[in-house]
């Protein structure tokens, strides 16, 4: 009798342990706890659904990543609340809401941004030469777009070289612009679709200027988080939806579901680090394999002392104008003497494969042209690798050249079946890229299943 209680106990603890057996209630699996995942689950949970988030690593955030490593917060990934003044913009009301104090980005602004050429000197430039470079850039773009679609930024700006509508400007200017706009997408020029940089021009002109979070964005997305089921360490494996019930593979345990909210990272779908059975329909393959993946990295440096001055940028010429080019002040924001530069496109998906000391040496060069050989090595440092960061494996989507961003983007928000549902910045067709959309997304199928399993309250 003892032999066969033996072989009972072992034949159960070999068997799938399988979660929510307990209870007949509608049950709902939110897959990642990044932004778009936790304002997903919140609103779920808050108009009295049973959910369980589902997140691959040991904290929560996904690309909102605040590290506190060196006594003060720093922003791993995302760093503002862009477009304060557009009307969805919900995490400006969880800013009010719970009370937090932010800064205007210079990103947003033209005022204390230095500029220096390949030698260090101080480039000074009018206002009205900056609003006259942007106007042709964006002319000429906007006539592209219908001369040749297929033309890309760096189609356009190699156009006003060549003809010498730039020529008045110098080069350290023209090569900031040109690495400000590669920046805000995450990818090279030469990959950015003509129609995307009118199509963002025109969006930027009428949804405000960006804030920075003091004490860390991580912040809002512990707020969201308030409250909900979250289960760390646990990387979705498999997602069977072949029955009415779903099955969610992780290597601890099976879930079961009437419905998940799949918000992973663009870049774990095209890795299939995630199973489906049965597979993907045919167009949801190609909107994971065809959308753009940006890469996007920061370098951040705590010095002993500071020895930039008081700019809240600048930009310094370079061979490579992707090569630790453009740098933030953080100062302001943590009170340390703290700079860092964000990188960005294929020189950022090559130097993340790099070592720490490399890095530190290629990054410290511009800085010394500028500051002088005697200026100190950093006391402290971070240095991201978005691209090779496990369960994320890039930084954000972007344009990509000859990709029909509408449909794919929208092929990839479609749900399968009205039982698997897809958020994510990567599934927002006109703002994708920005935190806030990333939350609405969350948001957006939040109401799709609300409305497909009312609640009998």
């Amino acid at each position: 009798m003892k032999l066969f209680i033996r072989f009972l106990f072992a034949f159960i603890l070999l068997q799938p342990f399988y979660a929510f057996s307990e209870s007949e209630g509608l049950k709902i699996l939110v897959v990642g706890a990044g932004i778009s995942g936790l304002g997903a689950a919140k609103d779920l949970h808050d108009s009295g659904y049973e959910v369980t988030v589902l997140e691959a690593r040991n904290k929560i955030g996904g690309r909102i990543d605040t590290d506190r490593s060196l006594g003060f917060p720093l922003e791993r990934g995302a760093s503002w609340i862009h477009s304060n003044k557009l009307e969805n913009n919900l995490l400006m009301s969880i800013k009010e809401e719970l009370g937090l104090k932010t800064y205007i980005s210079p990103l947003s602004a033209y005022e204390g941004v230095k500029l220096f050429d390949k030698n260090g000197k101080v480039i000074n430039l009018q206002e009205g030469d900056l609003e006259k470079i942007e106007f042709r850039i964006g002319l000429v773009a906007y006539m592209a777009s219908y001369i040749k679609p297929s033309a890309t930024l760096e189609d356009v700006i190699n156009f006003l070289k060549r003809i010498g509508l730039l020529s008045f400007a110098p080069n350290s200017v023209l090569q900031a612009i040109h690495q400000s706009l590669e920046l805000s997408a995450g990818e090279d020029s030469k990959n950015m679709p003509i129609g995307i940089l009118i199509a963002e021009a025109e969006y930027a002109e009428s949804v405000g200027i960006d804030e920075e979070v003091f004490g860390g964005f991580d912040q809002i997305t512990d707020h969201l988080s308030t409250n909900l089921d979250i289960k760390l360490n646990s990387p979705v494996t498999k997602i069977d939806y072949s029955s009415k019930k779903i099955k969610v593979f992780t290597d601890k345990q099976v879930y079961i579901a009437d419905s998940v909210v799949v918000t992973v990272p663009l870049g774990v779908l095209q890795q299939n680090l995630i199973e489906f059975v049965p597979e993907l329909p045919e167009k949801k393959k190609d909107a994971v394999k065809n959308i753009n993946l940006g890469n996007v990295n920061k370098v951040i440096f705590k010095f002993p002392y500071k020895f930039w001055g008081d700019d809240k940028m600048f930009f310094i010429e370079r061979e490579n104008r992707s090569a630790f080019s453009t740098w933030f002040n953080n100062e302001v924001m943590v009170s340390e003497p703290v700079i860092y530069s964000i990188i960005s496109g294929d020189y950022s998906r090559e130097i993340e494969k790099k070592t720490d000391e490399y890095i530190i040496e290629e990054a410290m060069k511009p800085l010394r042209t500028v500051f002088g050989e005697n200026i100190p090595n950093p006391d402290s440092f971070l240095i991201t690798r978005w691209g090779l960061e496990p369960y994320i494996l890039g930084s954000y989507s972007a344009p990509g050249h000859n990709q029909d961003d509408l449909k794919l983007r929208t092929e990839l928000a479609n749900p399968i079946e009205n039982k698997i549902f897809f958020a994510g910045e990567a599934t927002s067709v006109n703002e994708y890229g920005f935190t806030h959309s990333a939350l609405n997304t969350g948001l957006r199928e939040a109401k799709k299943i609300k409305e497909l399993y009312p609640l009998d309250l």
